[in-house]
């Protein structure tokens, strides 16, 4: 497979969020303390641009692409070789369709991270004004 440095970026954004506990937290006001508390700048950044992809996946409706990122990257270790890829034939499974499937939700919900990645700086941190704009190119 292919190599890309914004992919591997954004899968290690996903994983660090997980690492966190981030994805444990019940609600918005105590994962945003603790992404303050315990992040600095560039990390904090990424785990808004985490949160704000998986609210945006689920306010969109993209159950499947939110199963798929919640069961394989959201999940906070890999212990064994080839950890990623029995997850997500596992996933591919359980919703019966193909590992490319899978791939293809994965793919999106990076894609996704990436744009609110990029278009996130340290002065619009916390503006939400953003989030309204992306759910118009998710629909």
């Amino acid at each position: 497979m292919k190599k890309d440095i914004q992919n591997e970026r954004a899968v290690g954004a996903f994983r660090t969020y997980a690492r966190l506990g981030l994805c444990r937290e019940e609600s918005a006001l105590g994962i945003i303390c603790r992404i303050r508390g315990i992040c600095g700048d560039r990390t904090a950044l990424d785990m808004i641009a985490v949160f704000d992809t998986l609210r945006l996946l689920e306010i969109s409706g993209e159950t499947l692409v939110l199963r798929a990122v919640k069961e394989i990257y959201l999940y906070p270790h890999y212990y064994r070789r080839n950890e990623l890829t029995l997850r997500v034939r596992r996933l591919a499974d359980e919703l019966h369709c193909d590992d490319r499937s899978v791939y293809r939700y994965l793919k999106k919900a990076r894609d996704l991270w990436l744009s609110l990645r990029q278009k996130e700086k340290k002065q619009t941190a916390g503006d939400r004004s953003l989030l309204s704009s992306m759910i118009g190119k998710i629909t």
